[in-house]
């Protein structure tokens, strides 16, 4: 039998999305009904003319645009393009997520486990399991895509269109399609899936910062970053099929340049060379957490500077944020220097307070990541070599949970720090930037939010490992309450299901020392359960 380089790619596709049908399943419900579900209560919420005017000149702030994107409309806005400028970077920043998941592991993560040897040694082509790979991306993100269109047709929002409906689905299908594909030529230029997934989320962080800086101080600018692409969709003002276009062209390239690099390299291997170790183990490689640092120190140090780079990128908009004279020049001549000074603090205050929930969401990823890593590597039978020697399961489980909690407080503090002091360094005005009194109340104010959120991961790590996913979905729904609870219009009740809802808004208020005793004496207890759990169950060794 003569094989070719796609030999058994349709075969290898239907065995990938019978490998990830529950991981899609959920992804496809989420995004889909997401998009239809938030469609569906902004006819309610914003379904008049009373309500449009009210929140365009909210969507018109320089903060708003730092989040959202620029707001684009004709004359008459509708319902349909408050829809679109809210919803399209939102969804867009989700929908990457998955595909640089989906692409890695289905790449590089088998490859490191040894399944894509197995396979080979098959009648397969050599390209087959990244030709499966890409085809399995394309069918999911145009599957998504088209749900999109579907339920955006089924929500009859006013001013929808059924082009300006399929214009989001495609664009939003495209970009997601980009980030996979990219990711697909990072796993064939990294020597294993971590370097492959840190190498994946800095292009995605330096996009996403690109877009952020140039929409607010150079908006023709954000055609130079891929998530920038989504904003000029317009979907219902003037619809543009170029960022299609453009997505699907780059996409092409990716995929055409991680063939060529996967026929070039030897399997388990990368294009890019891995530096080699020391020929002898250091001095203080003599326990399980050093160990751990020697196999994680890369991940922690690069999570770090990612955050302080993002929070420093939040701070260099706070000039432009937090100056009224810009916006209302004749402000200053009616109310004096004090009152504008005052207002563009309050300004800042106030977006500060919701950088600092996004910037305490993305410090829990990585720890909660390392606290999962300990049941990872118990299935994968890595830890046995380190249970045949006297070491207390107890001792094991601090080397990973102790770790994870600094690693998300410092990513935290090096942030939200980032952030104020490149922001307090931008300002025309130092006075209207954030005090040291404020700072220490927004770092206060979000510790006890993250260390429950790891302690929930350290719980189900414990008691129950196989509902891991639930915590990722739990620290999902908080975030997007909070990110899009005041423009959805979402009940008290609805935020506050989430730690992020359990305690007022930091530096607007001051921190609530009680709740922040319960909510900090909660997580110990969630830990405590968690422990005793882990040190009373099977493991899982092979």
């Amino acid at each position: 039998m003569t094989l070719t380089t796609r030999t058994g790619t349709g075969r290898l596709t239907r065995l990938g999305l019978r490998r990830d049908r529950f991981r899609l399943l959920i992804w496809v419900l989420v995004l889909a009904g997401l998009m239809a579900a938030v469609a569906v209560k902004f006819v309610d919420i914003y379904g008049t003319k009373a309500e449009i005017a009210g929140i365009v000149a909210t969507l018109k702030s320089p903060a708003i645009v730092a989040m959202f994107g620029p707001f684009q409309l004709g004359k008459n806005a509708t319902t349909a393009q408050i829809f679109a400028n809210e919803m399209l970077l939102f969804m867009a920043l989700i929908q990457v997520v998955m595909n640089l998941g989906l692409a890695v592991h289905a790449t590089r993560y088998e490859e490191d486990q040894g399944l894509t040897e197995l396979l080979r040694a098959h009648a397969i082509g050599p390209q087959t399991p990244l030709l499966a790979a890409a085809s399995e991306l394309t069918l999911v993100n145009l599957g998504i895509g088209v749900l999109y269109a579907l339920g955006l047709n089924f929500a009859t929002m006013p001013g929808a269109t059924t082009q300006g409906n399929w214009v989001i689905g495609l664009g939003l299908a495209t970009i997601g399609w980009l980030f996979g594909m990219l990711t697909l030529l990072l796993a064939q230029l990294a020597d294993h899936a971590a370097s492959a997934t840190g190498m994946a989320y800095t292009l995605f962080g330096l996009s996403y910062l690109a877009r952020m800086i140039t929409d607010v101080q150079q908006p023709r600018l954000t055609w130079w970053s891929p998530l920038g692409w989504v904003e000029k969709l317009a979907p219902y003002h003037q619809p543009n099929w170029t960022p299609v276009l453009l997505s699907g062209l780059t996409g092409l390239i990716c995929i055409t340049l991680a063939l060529w690099v996967a026929q070039h390299r030897d399997l388990g291997s990368g294009a890019i060379a891995t530096r080699p170790g020391r020929r002898t183990a250091s001095t203080w490689l003599r326990g399980p957490l050093s160990l751990l640092w020697r196999r994680q120190h890369n991940v922690f140090l690069g999570w770090f500077l990612g955050v302080v780079v993002l929070g420093a990128a939040y701070g260099t908009v706070f000039n432009t944020i937090g100056d009224i004279l810009k916006t209302n020049p004749t402000m200053q001549q009616v109310f004096g220097k004090a009152v504008v000074h005052s207002a563009n603090h309050s300004l800042l205050v106030n977006f500060s307070a919701l950088l600092a929930i996004i910037l305490a969401a993305v410090a829990v990823i990585p720890g909660l990541q390392l606290i999962f890593k300990l049941y990872g590597d118990e299935t994968h039978g890595w830890l046995e070599a380190l249970y045949a020697r006297p070491l207390s399961r107890t001792r094991l489980f601090l080397s990973y949970v102790g770790p994870a909690s600094l690693l998300s407080t410092l990513i935290f503090l090096g942030g939200w720090g980032g952030m104020v002091l490149t922001g307090n360094a931008s300002l025309t005005h130092a006075s209207d930037g954030i005090t040291a009194f404020e700072f220490w109340q927004g770092f206060w104010g979000q510790l006890p939010v993250i260390g429950l959120f790891l302690a929930l991961g350290i719980l189900l790590v414990g008691v129950w490992p196989q509902g891991r996913t639930l915590a990722w979905l739990y620290l999902a729904y908080g975030f997007v309450s909070q990110y899009l609870g005041n423009l959805l219009q979402l009940p008290k009740w609805a935020k506050r299901l989430s730690p992020f809802g359990w305690a007022p808004s930091v530096p607007v208020h001051h921190v609530a020392w009680a709740t922040f005793g319960w909510e900090l004496g909660l997580a110990v207890l969630l830990g405590l359960i968690g422990w005793w759990g882990y040190t009373h169950r099977d493991l899982q060794q092979h």
